[in-house]
């Protein structure tokens, strides 16, 4: 594949990209780990539009279930792992798009790493995961993260309570959703390999968690990459590590197809204009951005092309709109948000 680039805008230490739909249209959301403004990106002409000057530090977003005029972000996870002070934030529309958007902390929670929200019999919740809890110095690993549930009030101004749903996840990094053994789960990966967390099914029921993969994963996703109706597993190992994996079931998982990283992060699978596809970030070596795409099924194989060279990118999505499909990215390293999209052939 050949890939044709635009830079979003200029973006300090810029790392969490999402695409969500925000207030009647599928948008492209992006937030600064360090100090930083939040902004919003709208196809086909992509001008960046402010939604809030800080608070900064953030991981990730999530949507407000049944809203499209709010998000959840994560703030206050500051690199290298000053997360004392992290938490999630709620930010609302105020008037329209183009009016700074109203912030306020619901949930603080040190070191939170990862969000979505996820349906429940007992109703919504955020599922938040916290990389570890606590560090004494940088590379301390000694306490490890947890998954919490914490239930959404139905009006958003009740009580936002913590609860550990799963615990004892040393360098929890990775949470996508996903289906395991033909019921939905939320797929949270660490050191001690890759976990499917089964939400309640009946009201008070608790969450179910079983090993999948025994194997140090830093980041996953689950998509059909070869077109025969299952999902394969898609990974990064070990922690911002040096392999991309890709498992498919056949009674156990069982890795089908490699290739090489160099700090993997910000991994993304899905179809790319029509063609299944993984998109990832090398952050050290030549810190190229990547696609591999997915060709054949026996063997699976993935041949490779480079979208961006040393880009350093930290985080990967796709939006896909009447214009085609466009990968966003953050570029730390580039100092910037970018779009690519494919050129024919």
């Amino acid at each position: 594949m050949l890939f044709e680039k635009h830079r979003l805008t200029k973006a300090d230490a810029g790392y969490a990209i999402a695409v969500w739909p925000v207030l009647g249209a599928e948008r492209v959301v992006a937030a600064s780990e360090n100090q930083g403004a939040a902004y919003a990106f709208t196809p086909p002409e992509y001008q960046p539009v402010l939604l809030c000057e800080g608070p900064s530090g953030s991981m990730g977003f999530a949507p407000v279930p049944n809203r499209d005029d709010a998000l959840f972000m994560i703030t206050g996870f500051y690199p290298i792992f000053r997360s004392e002070a992290a938490g999630i934030n709620l930010i609302s529309a105020t008037s329209g798009l183009e009016t700074p958007w109203q912030t306020r902390r619901v949930v603080d929670l040190p070191f939170v790493h990862r969000i979505a929200t996820v349906e429940t019999a007992d109703g919504p919740v955020i599922l938040a995961a916290t990389v570890c809890e606590g560090k004494d110095y940088q590379d301390d690993w000694s306490r490890p993260g947890t998954v919490y549930a914490i239930r959404i009030p139905a009006d958003l101004d009740g009580e936002w309570e913590p609860r550990p749903v799963l615990e004892g996840i040393v360098r929890n990094h990775g949470m996508s959703p996903g289906v395991h053994r033909g019921r939905r789960c939320i797929f949270i990966s660490g050191a001690e390999g890759l976990f499917a967390l089964h939400p309640p099914e009946s009201p008070g029921a608790p969450w179910e968690s079983e090993a999948v993969i025994k194997t140090e994963i830093s980041e996953m996703v689950a998509v059909d990459l070869d077109g025969d109706g299952e999902d394969e597993l898609i990974t990064i190992e070990p922690f911002h590590g040096d392999r991309l994996v890709v498992y498919k079931r056949r009674g156990e998982y069982q890795a089908v197809a490699e290739a090489t990283l160099s700090f993997g992060h910000g991994l993304w699978a899905g179809t790319l204009e029509g063609r299944p596809a993984v998109v990832v970030g090398n952050r050290s070596g030549e810190n190229n951005l990547v696609c591999f795409e997915a060709i054949g099924s026996d063997p699976l194989t993935l041949r490779e092309s480079v979208v961006d060279r040393g880009s350093g990118s930290a985080n990967t999505a796709v939006i896909q709109s009447s214009d085609g499909d466009r990968i966003v990215t953050s570029n730390p390293v580039l100092g910037e948000y970018a779009r690519y999209r494919v050129l024919p052939e």
